[in-house]
């Protein structure tokens, strides 16, 4: 073995929950920050990085549109997957009062994640920004004690911040799961999900056709997900995970008995399915 430590890219800084989601899933490997989700995924691309590690779909607020955006465009391939409990704090700096914060910024899932507790408060103005953690950087070096970031504790930790408000999220089992991509096709574990992305032919059951594919051939679709394709309007570009057995010639017939239907049919990867993390109850019980 040459000894030579991977390097995982995410998008974020210290204290952002990607990078902890990455410390966790490669605890031997070096973890990179970079400032946007494309930047990440470049690193990988251009050989910087083996591994970026990106948010795909929360529990509560859904999918995480950059990530897809990513997936249809880039040549990377999932190799893996992990998840993890998100909680989410109120962060302002030292000095700094619930009663006082005028103006709150975050990434637009934390924002959504924690749509309850700012709908209670006043005369607060809400930013959205690309990263949690990022925020909170923001808000220690602009030192206004009516300004501040939803984020994590260790963020915090990080920025020299307080917390005003603890565990804000609107869901108690909130959790936000993550991809792992790379430029092979090697999965990092015994495969047991795959994913696929597709736009379908402007054809009467075409996309109906296509689900039935699948069915047929004896996968188990777990998720579907659609989005606008921005050039061809009110056209959809749709992403699915199936579940099971995974071996590539079962695929490979999936994949051939639905592409007739099909203008783009692609697969992103087969990989291991992660495991949901216990809820803090189940924890305590443990």
């Amino acid at each position: 073995m040459s000894g030579r430590v991977e390097v995982i890219a995410f998008p974020g800084t210290s204290g952002s929950f990607s990078g902890a989601a990455a410390q966790e899933a490669f605890p031997n490997g070096r973890c990179a920050g970079f400032p946007t989700f494309p930047e990440a995924a470049k690193a990988v691309i251009e050989g910087l990085a083996d591994y970026a590690l990106l948010p795909v779909e929360n529990s509560f607020a859904g999918a995480v549109l950059p990530t897809y955006s990513l997936l249809e465009k880039l040549p990377l391939h999932i190799v893996g997957e992990t998840m993890k409990a998100v909680r989410h704090n109120l962060l302002g700096v030292p000095g700094a009062t619930l009663a006082g914060i005028r103006r709150i910024a975050s990434h637009p899932q934390a924002i959504a994640q924690c749509d309850v507790f700012l709908q209670g408060l006043k005369g607060v103005q809400i930013t959205p920004s690309e990263n949690t953690a990022i925020s909170a950087r923001d808000v220690a070096a602009q030192g206004d004690p009516s300004y501040a970031a939803i984020a994590s504790e260790e963020a915090a930790r990080s920025f020299g911040l307080i917390v005003l408000a603890k565990n804000i999220q609107t869901s108690s089992a909130n959790t936000t799961r993550f991809l792992i991509l790379s430029r092979t096709e090697t999965p990092l574990a015994t495969p047991s999900k795959a994913t696929v992305v597709f736009t379908v032919k402007n054809e009467v059951g075409a996309l109906v056709r296509v689900l039935a594919s699948f069915a047929e051939s004896g996968l188990n679709m777990s998720r579907i997900e659609s989005r606008p394709m921005p050039e061809t309007p009110f056209q959809y570009f749709f992403s699915a995970d199936f579940e099971g057995s995974m071996d590539a010639e079962h695929l490979s017939r999936a994949m051939e008995a639905a592409r007739p239907y099909t203008c783009e049919l692609r697969l992103l990867g087969v990989y291991p399915k992660a495991i949901p993390p216990k809820r803090e109850n189940e924890a305590n019980n443990s």
